[in-house]
C-alpha cells in the first residue's frame, strides 16, 4: 500500500517555517523607574518614554547574564534633573527609584506636582480594592445561589 507523502511534507515544512519565524527568544529583564518626588518625566536616548513610574524591558546581548541599562534622565517640572543607569540580571524584574537632586531650586513646585500623582495612585489602589471585593462577592456561594434563584436572601450579594 502506497501512502501519499505530500500532505505530511507540507505539514513538516509549515512547522519548520513557523519555528524559524518565531526564532529563539533573547533573554530580557524588566526595570521600572520610579521617582522621588513622584511625577518626573523619564527620557531615554533623548526621547520621553513617560511619566514615572515607567516600566522598560531591556534585551540581553545573549553573551552575559547581566544587562547594562541605557542612561535615563529624570526631569521634574521645576527643571531639576538627574541621570541614572544600572546593571540588572537577565530575567529579573526590578524597581529603580531615582531621587531628585538636593539643593536644586523649585522643590516646592515638584512636591506640589507629586501630590497629583500620589492622589491618582491612591484612587487606583482604592478602585482595585473595590474591584477585588466585588469579584470575591460575585464568586461567593451566596451570590451563586441568588443567581440560580435558590436563595431567600434579602440583600443582594452579587454587587
Amino acid at each position: 500500500m502506497r501512502t501519499n507523502r505530500l500532505p505530511w511534507m507540507a505539514l513538516a515544512t509549515a512547522m519548520g517555517l513557523a519555528a524559524c519565524a518565531s526564532g529563539p527568544t533573547t533573554p530580557s529583564a524588566k526595570l521600572t523607574y520610579e521617582t522621588r518626588p513622584e511625577g518626573a518625566v523619564i527620557y531615554e536616548g533623548g526621547q520621553a518614554v513617560g511619566t514615572a513610574p515607567v516600566m522598560r524591558t531591556y534585551q540581553s546581548d545573549g553573551k552575559s547574564d547581566r544587562i547594562e541599562t541605557p542612561e535615563v534622565t529624570a526631569v521634574w517640572p521645576s527643571g531639576a534633573k538627574t541621570t541614572y543607569f544600572t546593571v540588572i540580571p537577565v530575567k529579573s524584574d526590578r524597581v529603580a527609584t531615582i531621587q531628585r537632586p538636593a539643593g536644586v531650586a523649585g522643590l516646592e513646585l515638584d512636591l506640589e506636582n507629586a501630590k497629583k500623582f500620589v492622589a491618582a495612585s491612591d484612587r487606583d489602589a482604592q478602585r482595585q480594592k473595590e474591584e477585588l471585593a466585588r469579584d470575591q462577592a460575585r464568586a461567593s456561594a451566596r451570590c451563586k445561589a441568588q443567581q440560580a434563584g435558590t436563595s431567600k436572601a434579602i440583600a443582594d450579594d452579587c454587587k
